[in-house]
């Protein structure tokens, strides 16, 4: 994996690649390393281009769902974060082998904290009934000749939501804020009594 383009399934960044010294990853796709090591020196017009040293890791970490990775290194003193999502999943576990063994890195398994994936959807459980009781008051309010318009930023996305609240109708609405709330419930249950497991290189 060393020395290549890897390609990511993020909306911004499009590429990660790594040598024995340094990752980089880039807003742009570049088809060659090369390239993406060039513009660690100069970056190309519209591009972001953020880049971490080999020497600074400290930890790499994952759940054994999904398609994302963490590295933790140290910057300035203090250790920071980045997660990053691959566009092969399958490739993950051993690109982050590699990448931990230029450090000589260690592998321990454990199972994930439960508190908080339990907090987060606990947290959108609340949220659906409070989503669930505005948009059907939107959706009375038009039946009631009030039709709701947005204006300002982002007012498009936000007309087009009162739009479809309003052709539901109260019901509708109703009856798909049960049904989100009933599978979030399970989601959350399901999630606390299955563990993902975490694989940590420190």
């Amino acid at each position: 994996m060393k020395n290549q383009i890897i390609s990511l399934s993020e909306e911004k960044r499009k590429v990660f690649g790594f040598s024995d010294e340094i990752i980089a990853v880039s807003t742009k796709k570049h088809e060659t390393f090369e390239s993406l090591m060039a513009s660690t020196e100069k970056s190309g017009l519209l591009e972001n281009i953020d880049t971490i040293q080999v020497s600074s890791l400290n930890k790499i970490d994952f759940k054994d769902r999904g398609s994302e990775f963490t590295i933790s290194y140290d910057k300035k003193g203090k250790t920071k974060k980045n997660t990053f999502s691959l566009s092969d999943a399958s490739m993950r576990e051993s690109l982050v082998e590699e990448l931990a063994s230029l450090k000589d890195l260690k592998k321990s398994i454990a199972d994930e904290s439960k508190t908080q994936p339990l907090l987060l959807n606990l947290a959108i459980s609340i949220a659906i009934p409070i989503g669930t009781w505005i948009f059907r008051g939107m959706a009375i309010d038009a039946q009631n000749g009030e039709h709701y318009v947005a204006t300002g930023r982002r007012s498009g996305l936000k007309n087009l939501l009162a739009s479809a609240v309003e052709a539901i109708g109260p019901t509708g609405v109703t009856i798909l804020g049960f049904l989100a709330l009933a599978y979030m419930l399970y989601r959350t249950y399901n999630r606390y009594k299955n563990p993902a497991t975490e694989i940590i290189y420190a």
